[in-house]
């Protein structure tokens, strides 16, 4: 393995690499309060309050509160985040196997989800595709594969996939197959106070104009038994994210039937997106036929361009998809879906002021849902393209009322993220200050969640489904980003795909080794430029530098600088200040570059010192993997 040393010293510590390793070890401390008052000893959660708790929903949530955790500890975070990661995922999978779901039979049944759609699967799972990538154990791989075998067939009493017209056949599903039962059982009442948020599932019921309409005598029924009559069967586009659970057993497994099955399944809905004139459908029928329960009509299927989030949960899951395939095949033509689609929004947009506003619905009236678009959707298809053509989307795309790409703001999200267009605009040279300032909001989120937890005078009784989401200290969007050159996972069920990620060789384990901080300044097609430092006064660090979260990029050369050898005059003469002394080092420096070929290479940090990387890449050309370098 190549291996480059880093011996320039710096005077004064960047201040982004400080904030950096700082963040780490507020966030080691930090999860300890939480295991000791949130969390049983078994792993188990506070939530639901009493045995006899019965619903469909809920175990995504139980899951999404440690979500981060693995994802925390393979970038660096202590042993003890792994060791409660896996506690709890054990805990909880143990736990909801306790709950019924109304149907006489429990929520986890052979350790995996009875049946429940994919938006709340893709956000509960990201828990275990990261835990997988951050310890790939023997159990878990077991587990990768006979969860993905659900969707294969390969349990007799899960039959969830038509291989013939290559469909999932029910928007629930899981280990106990399609899951029409859910929407008998708990559908057939569409209730006002539960959905009164959300734009109506449908625009042609008579007698419901409005969502307040359905406070009106019956209309609750009438709207919940067109919804079991039109969602309870066929396919959905939120199925796509089932992908990540399928490419989740190739990466542990290596075995190509995985492969074959994401592309096949995704190329089907491209298919169906082009029959339908370019547009992704929302539905397809048992027949294979585009809206054959909703009168013809390609949007009103389960979680799609109708209700109740529209764009905002089909970008997570046709990104994931198209990600999860590009990244088996390795052909990038796969972006062109999820593409196609932010285009169709940007040409049905309008300028308002100097901000494109976009649907995100569409129903029986037409576009609707007009607003700024998110920058994630567009920002993925950016970093897996590398594209100019997808970074000109992304500053046409940019919040002018909000000034997003210029500023760190805080605001609510499940994963703590939303600032993606801002750490593109210091991609691009154009917001510098963005490390400081996005680690520095990752402090105070953290330190707001610690306080929080020691002024909690909250009943534990009146705990719901989210009391771990809001409590959890663990943020890592300004780690990934600035470390992995990546932004986060699509939250409904993507994987993370990366450009960079380290191994510590000298204590065997994932994540930068102590005391080491490191910054993505700039990515192209074929080419990463990476600032690593060591901040330990005394002590020399070795990182290992890997092409990609699973090895699927490969490092062609690295090039940099080196402090050449002192000569006897020069390392015995005195510096008068810092100043002096820096110039002087500069002077000393020589220009490097070595051949890697390799999907890994080694640095070497002398103490106190660092070292830019301009490293030359070649993405998507090996098989990926959650192998360990030294597996």
């Amino acid at each position: 393995m190549v291996r480059v040393e880093g011996n320039i010293p710096f005077v004064e510590p960047p201040q982004w690499a400080v904030l950096e390793r700082s963040l780490i070890d507020l966030m080691d401390a930090s999860v300890h309060p939480l295991m000791e008052r949130y969390v049983r000893p078994d792993g188990s959660v506070l939530w639901p309050p009493t045995e006899d708790f019965s619903s469909i929903d809920g175990l995504d949530d139980a899951y999404e509160s440690f979500h981060n955790w693995p994802l925390f500890y393979l970038m660096g975070g202590g042993e003890h985040v792994l060791e409660y990661s896996h506690r709890t995922w054990e805990g909880i999978t143990r736990q909801f196997t306790r709950y019924d779901t109304g149907h006489g039979h429990p929520m986890v049944v052979k350790e995996y989800e009875q049946g429940y759609d994919w938006m709340h699967q893709g956000e509960g799972y990201l828990f275990f595709y990261l835990l997988c990538l951050a310890d790939p154990t023997k159990k878990n791989v077991e587990r990768a594969k006979r969860y993905a075998g659900f969707y294969l067939n390969e349990d007799p009493e899960a039959p969830n996939y038509d291989a013939e017209k290559k469909l999932i056949r029910c928007a629930h599903n899981g280990s106990m197959g399609p899951a029409h039962r859910n929407f008998e059982k708990h559908y057939t009442v569409y209730r006002y106070a539960q959905w009164k948020p959300w734009p109506l599932p449908f625009h042609d019921i008579p007698g419901i104009e409005t969502v307040e309409d359905l406070q009106k005598p019956g209309m609750e029924e009438k709207m919940g038994q067109t919804l079991v009559e039109r969602m309870s069967r066929g396919d959905v586009a939120c199925n796509l994210a089932a992908t990540s659970m399928v490419t989740n057993a190739y990466l542990c497994s290596g075995d190509d039937k995985y492969r074959a099955w994401v592309e096949e399944y995704t190329n089907a809905w491209i298919e169906r997106t082009r029959q339908n004139n370019g547009i992704l459908p929302d539905n397809v029928g048992l027949s294979g036929q585009i809206g054959e329960y909703i009168d013809g009509k390609w949007y009103g299927g389960y979680y799609g361009w109708t209700w109740p989030h529209g764009w905002h949960h089909l970008s997570d899951a046709c990104i994931a998809a198209a990600e999860n395939a590009a990244l088996l095949s390795g052909d990038l033509r796969y972006m062109d879906f999820p593409r196609s689609q932010i285009d169709v929004l940007m040409q049905q947009g309008e300028m308002r002021g100097q901000t494109l506003y976009a649907p995100h619905f569409y129903h029986d009236k037409g576009w609707d849902g007009y607003s700024p678009m998110q920058a994630h959707p567009t920002t993925h298809l950016w970093c897996m393209s590398m594209q100019q053509e997808d970074m000109a989307r992304l500053q046409q795309q940019r919040n002018h009322d909000s000034d997003n790409w210029r500023q760190v703001s805080s605001h609510s999200s499940k994963h703590g993220g939303g600032h993606e267009a801002a750490w593109t605009a210091y991609l691009e040279g154009e917001y510098l200050e963005y490390p400081v300032d996005i680690l520095r909001h990752n402090h105070a989120q953290v330190y707001q969640r610690l306080a929080f937890m020691r002024d909690d005078q909250q009943d534990p009784a009146t705990y719901g489904d989210w009391y771990l989401q809001v409590r959890n200290p663990i943020t890592v969007e300004g780690l990934v980003q600035l470390t992995m050159g990546a932004p986060l996972f699509m939250y409904n069920g993507g994987l993370l795909m990366a450009r960079l990620r380290y191994f510590d060789p000298q204590r065997r384990r994932p994540g930068l080794p102590l005391d080491v901080a490191a910054l993505v300044e700039s990515l192209a097609d074929e080419r990463a430029v990476l600032h690593l430092v060591n901040l330990h006064p005394t002590e020399e660090r070795e990182v290992l530098v890997q092409a990609g979260a699973f090895g699927e990029h490969s490092f062609t050369r690295v090039a940099y600088q080196q402090r050449r050898p002192l000569s006897a005059e020069e390392a015995g003469a005195g510096h008068s200040h810092a100043t002096q002394y820096q110039q002087n080092v500069q002077g000393q420096l020589e220009d490097k570059t070595v051949a890697v070929q390799d999907r890994h290479f080694t640095v070497c940090l002398q103490p106190g010192s660092a070292i830019r990387l301009d490293l030359g890449m070649e993405r998507f050309v090996n098989k990926p993997s959650y192998a360990l370098p030294w597996s």
